[in-house]
């Protein structure tokens, strides 16, 4: 399977976007919402290739037009790994033509990674550029509320499992000294 770098992976959103533009009315606007390692990989965060696109949220519009550009919604069922509120920070990456395209906050993907047990997903969250632009605040704030982690949660087996994850994370990596 093609692995995609940087380059490649906005090329494949603006050839995605331009199809949005033939196929969809002309007053009509969608939006795509991307997570996981091709949203870091998209703001810089990590350096690697990645072999598709997440998507948390997307215009149902889309959805028809999504495969052919390897963009995976099945990353849906992992929503309550995200703080409840992730909507509220969402990070613009580009107004094309019809779509308007957002990342998860850094700090709503960490979350959402340490809620993993894949190797890639830890590797991840400890690149040197996502240690060095969280806001620890912000982080620690999204793991404890009540209103966040913990409220979008299934379950207190999996909470709990994610803040040994969490607490093993800020022990290691947090320059707060917590």
């Amino acid at each position: 399977m093609l692995k995609l770098t940087r380059d490649e992976l906005m090329k494949r959103l603006l050839r995605l976007d331009e199809d949005a533009d033939l196929s969809l009315d002309p007053d009509e606007r969608c939006h795509l919402v991307i997570v996981g390692g091709g949203a870091l990989i998209i703001q810089r965060y990590i350096i690697r290739a990645t072999h598709d696109l997440d998507a948390i949220s997307v215009s149902p519009k889309l959805l028809s037009l999504l495969e052919k550009y390897d963009i995976n919604c099945r990353v849906q069922t992992f929503i309550n790994n995200f703080p409840y509120n992730y909507e509220d920070r969402l990070v613009p990456l580009f107004q094309g033509r019809k779509i308007d395209f957002f990342t998860a906050s850094l700090e709503d993907m960490v979350i959402a990674k340490l809620y993993s047990r894949r190797p890639v997903d830890q590797s991840d969250v400890e690149a040197e550029e996502v240690l060095k632009n969280l806001n620890w605040d912000l982080l620690d704030k999204l793991a404890t509320d009540d209103d966040e982690a913990k409220a979008s949660v299934l379950n207190e087996r999996n909470y709990a499992d994610f803040m040994v994850n969490y607490e093993n994370y800020i022990r290691r990596f947090c320059p707060c000294g917590n």
